[in-house]
């Protein structure tokens, strides 16, 4: 598949707003539950800070290794900027190259929004702040990757978001999450 630019801007974004949520963590909030039942903030937190790594490696060729071993407590959005710059400037080099790639920006994108309004949620932050066209196109390409049923351990099932809502809780609902 030929890489869209627009997708590059969208993970670019997504990575940008989850890094400034990553600066507001201090200590206190490490042990805080998280829509993802099984993971804290600080869990949460590292598997955002992880999660370029794992698309660089993807984007490579390589299998992903999710079960990696970070554990960041201080710095977060300064170690998630830097990681994602890397990932940035290899989609960049590999969109320049016009190189075919089954790896996808958007779904990157999505993965990070979707953490984004859990980290949000987990914190008591709003995304009424946040870039809504990023959860827009996430959710867009969720539906297209996954569709509304699942089966897998990652996403549950599909769930309606309050009327009203804004396209991150729209984004979280469609990912499973209970908003």
């Amino acid at each position: 598949m030929a890489v869209d630019q627009v997708g590059i801007l969208a993970l670019q974004r997504a990575l940008t707003q989850a890094a400034g949520l990553l600066d507001g963590i201090g200590g206190a909030d490490l042990d805080k539950p998280t829509p993802c039942t099984e993971w804290d903030v600080r869990r949460l937190a590292n598997h955002l800070i992880a999660a370029p790594r794992i698309f660089v490696t993807m984007l490579q060729g390589a299998p992903p290794g999710w079960n990696g071993r970070e554990d960041y407590t201080a710095d977060l959005g300064d170690e998630l900027r830097t990681r994602g710059n890397t990932l940035i400037n290899l989609w960049r080099e590999v969109a320049a190259a016009g190189e075919e790639t089954m790896a996808d920006p958007d779904w990157q994108a999505a993965e990070i929004a979707t953490h984004t309004w859990d980290l949000a949620t987990s914190l008591g932050i709003t995304t009424d702040d946040l870039d809504q066209s990023v959860a827009q196109r996430a959710l867009v390409t969720m539906d297209r990757v996954l569709g509304p049923v699942r089966k897998g351990r990652a996403w549950a099932d599909a769930r309606s978001a309050p009327a009203g809502s804004d396209a991150y809780t729209h984004l979280a609902a469609y990912a499973g999450r209970v908003v």
